[in-house]
């Protein structure tokens, strides 16, 4: 269980998440309006198809009026990373009910994913995913309205710069992650831990130059979850002979 200052430094975490997305969310609002989304069009989608990712895909499709069962391999294929996140997280927390914890599994996501505690009180995560999930909810509808206030013009000036906190934030968590998956990790020290997300990223980007920009995050994660389960595994093995020794 974490200690009170331990919770409030998370909640913290999980407002500065939420606050770096909140433009992503504004600007799917904008460009879901410009494609004559209602507000309300915009609310269910976000609260049933909570997603960055498979929105903005799931609204591109839309406009080219693709087929039904291509939007669905496509988010499908998009959003599949959030099974074993789940399953994960479902094995970590230590109370709640299955149906508690089926239902909060709706309301995963990769920034809440990086940043709950790695085991601990399911009311902890719920608390980061209601939190990261009401900032995304209430920013793209908060887009649509300004999608109706704000001249094309303008919006067109800005939308591109309108990515850069999500891409920053989702980097940033990255590191944090694989911190988190070494933690206690006594033989990684400072110079260790920088050269494997080092490593780590230049995996992903060799997966992107082999694969391309469009599939290269399914190799790019599985290739690095392998390089830490490899580094987690020659720990145990370690300390398993020097069990033994002993």
């Amino acid at each position: 269980m974490l200690p009170e200052a331990g919770s409030r430094n998370l909640m913290t975490q999980a407002a500065a998440v939420a606050l770096g997305l909140f433009p992503i969310g504004v600007l799917f609002g904008v460009i879901a309006q410009q494609s004559q989304w209602s507000w309300s069009d915009v609310l269910l989608l976000s609260m049933f198809g909570f997603s960055a990712s498979g929105q903005f895909f799931y609204l591109k499709l839309a406009n080219e009026q693709a087929s039904l069962l291509s939007m669905f391999f496509v988010i499908l294929m998009l959003n599949i990373r959030y099974v074993p996140m789940s399953l994960a997280a479902w094995n970590a927390a230590d109370n709640g009910s299955r149906m508690l914890r089926l239902v909060l599994s709706h309301f995963i996501s990769d920034e809440s994913f990086a940043i709950e505690p790695r085991y601990g009180r399911l009311a902890l995560r719920a608390t980061v995913r209601a939190i990261i999930y009401a900032s995304w909810v209430l920013s793209t509808v908060c887009g649509v309205i300004a999608g109706q206030l704000i001249p094309s013009a303008w919006i067109d000036s800005v939308s591109q710069y309108l990515l850069f906190p999500a891409t920053a934030i989702l980097a940033i968590l990255a590191v944090k992650r694989i911190d988190s998956a070494l933690a206690g990790n006594h033989q990684f020290g400072l110079a260790a831990k920088l050269l494997l997300i080092a490593g780590c990223i230049a995996f992903s980007i060799a997966a992107m130059y082999f694969f391309g920009k469009e599939a290269f995050w399914i190799p790019g994660i599985a290739g690095v979850c392998l390089i830490l389960y490899l580094c987690r595994w020659g720990e145990e093995k370690r300390d398993e002979r020097m069990g033994e020794a002993r």
